[in-house]
């Protein structure tokens, strides 16, 4: 049997690319500064990066899973610019009010990750920027972290509801560029 992988799984919009609310068309993604620079070095540490994403806009109708497709692939071509190769997109494309398994807070997506790659939830980490990261990577088993990007300041003052559930404190960054410090703690090795 073969050694367990470690993972950065990554929500989408907020993290990787700039908060835009119901983003659906390519040419509307940005990326942050140092991002890719950032991610490169988790890369190079052996994490796989994977994305874990509610799309809730297809379930309202305002786009389709092609325009989804299409953002992504815009994603990978502006992460690959900078040696960024994703493992994989996760996605729930569900309304909020369908009452799918999938849908963050549910760790659903994480799971199928962990099973589909082998990848170990206890040396991984979530990275995210709403209550919906943090609790799906808590439920999952993996470490949670918050940047205060995108809906981060929000999400922030409810981090005392999920402290209980953890031994340790939530790790806040500015940005993706500061979570590489993560790197060099004991955990990640």
């Amino acid at each position: 049997m073969s050694a367990l992988r470690k993972a950065l799984f990554l929500d989408r919009d907020g993290v990787i690319i700039d908060y835009i609310p119901y983003l659906g068309k390519p040419e509307q993604v940005q990326l942050p500064a140092g991002a890719g620079e950032a991610l490169t070095q988790w890369q190079k540490a052996g994490y796989l990066l994977i994305v874990i994403t509610n799309q809730a806009g297809i379930g309202r109708g305002y786009f389709d899973h092609e325009d989804v497709a299409a953002v992504h692939t815009k994603i990978e071509q502006e992460y690959g610019k900078e040696g960024v190769k994703f493992t994989d997109f996760f996605l729930c494309p569900h309304h909020p009010e369908d009452g799918c398994d999938c849908r963050k807070p549910s760790p659903e997506m994480l799971l199928r990750a962990a099973e589909q790659y082998q990848i170990s939830l206890q040396e991984s980490y979530f990275i995210g920027d709403a209550p919906s990261d943090v609790g799906a990577a808590i439920a999952a088993g993996c470490q949670p972290v918050v940047l205060m990007t995108g809906r981060g300041e929000e999400t922030c003052q409810q981090l005392d509801k999920f402290r209980l559930q953890l031994a340790g404190p939530i790790p806040v960054f500015a940005n993706l560029g500061e979570t590489v410090s993560l790197l060099a703690s004991p955990s990640s090795e």
